[in-house]
């Protein structure tokens, strides 16, 4: 919908605006202003109600003219005024995205007033009033389905985010994750110093492409910068397990319950949780076996990652210093949320926390 320029059809209009006018049985001064009056409709899509204003205050000074003359219009006109279905009209079908009902509606019901008011001229009512009745109607009809079509438009955008985020995911993310794991390979296994610098340079450029790859996965899925919008589902750590278990660690993710919105501060928190968790379990126990549990429960949300005993003769790809748990504590406290840590009796280890999520 063109909300600005005005269209040939627009044109079309304000000649039948003008084309009924000579019917309505006015002569001289007061055929003028009711050409003129004709005119304002070629910009009904950009000042729509600008122009109804426009038709209902020449409704209401041919009204007065009419009293004071007691000249009313002739029986015989088609509508009176000429420009009232067309201002109807654009009142509901333009103007209701940035204006409230009662502006809208405020000058068709003066227009349908003014009307009323003739003196003895009842067919003329009749036919004015249904001819805004009706143009009110299809008004309605026509800002109802252009905000359908754009509605589907914006879900279409959605879709295709996120399939081209979907593909980043699967092709690229693991593309590059595999060339992370190489190079990481060959850091530890070269013999030769320099070759060892140019690998390990390689594996540091890679991990920063795969954060700046989540980050536009991210922002693909959810449409901002950040990826943790209030009021979404927790975001999505599919992009943890794969680069966990590409740099070493199998990681089976676990979701249990119905997911529900949780703010933006919870879900960052969620996320840095399973995120330094499986850094530390690469870190510290190497080879061993992770479980990412996230649950869904009344009023809250429980984050579990458990990993069994490592091994100390397993290869896993070098990591960053990350945060201890001391932090990691600390940031939970800071969304409202409690963590535990502790070894389970198998000799793995297990790290949880317990954050505040919106009911479902």
């Amino acid at each position: 919908m063109d909300g600005v320029r005005p269209r040939p059809i627009d044109a079309v209009a304000v000649l039948v605006a003008g084309g009924l006018t000579p019917a309505t049985g006015y002569t001289g001064p007061v055929l003028v202003v009711l050409l003129a009056a004709a005119v304002p409709v070629l910009w009904m899509r950009r000042a729509p109600l600008t122009v109804a204003w426009v038709s209902a205050g020449t409704a209401i000074a041919l009204l007065v003219l009419a009293v004071i003359t007691d000249a009313p219009p002739p029986a015989g006109a088609l509508v009176w005024p000429p420009t009232c279905a067309f201002a109807a009209y654009g009142a509901m079908a333009y103007a209701g995205e940035h204006r409230s009902g009662v502006q809208r509606w405020l000058p068709v019901l003066v227009l349908a007033l003014a009307v009323l008011a003739l003196p003895d001229r009842l067919p003329l009512i009749l036919r004015t009033d249904t001819a805004i009745a009706l143009a009110t109607l299809f008004g309605m009809y026509v800002a109802v389905r252009e905000r359908l079509h754009r509605e589907l438009a914006e879900r279409a955008e959605r879709v295709e985010r996120e399939r081209l985020a979907g593909e980043m995911h699967d092709v690229v993310t693991h593309r590059v994750s595999r060339m992370v794991l190489q190079a990481g390979v060959l850091a530890l296994t070269s013999g030769d110093e320099r070759a060892r610098a140019v690998a390990e340079e390689l594996r540091a450029t890679g991990c920063e492409a795969l954060g700046e790859l989540r980050h536009m996965v991210a922002l693909l899925r959810r449409g901002t910068g950040e990826g943790f919008d209030l009021g979404l589902p927790l975001p999505d750590l599919r992009p943890l397990v794969t680069e966990s278990a590409l740099a070493g660690v199998p990681v089976e993710l676990v979701v249990a319950g119905t997911p529900v919105p949780v703010s933006g501060e919870v879900g960052r928190t969620a996320y840095l949780l399973v995120q330094e968790a499986l850094a530390n379990v690469r870190k510290h126990a190497p080879g061993a076996e992770v479980r990412v549990q996230v649950r869904y429960l009344p009023g809250s949300l429980r984050v579990t990652v458990r990993n069994t005993p490592g091994q100390p003769d397993a290869w896993v790809a070098a990591t960053g210093p990350g945060m201890g748990l001391l932090d990691l504590r600390q940031r939970v406290e800071l969304a409202g949320g409690a963590l535990e840590s502790g070894e389970d009796d198998d000799g793995g280890f297990r790290v949880e926390a317990t954050l505040p999520a919106s009911p479902s």
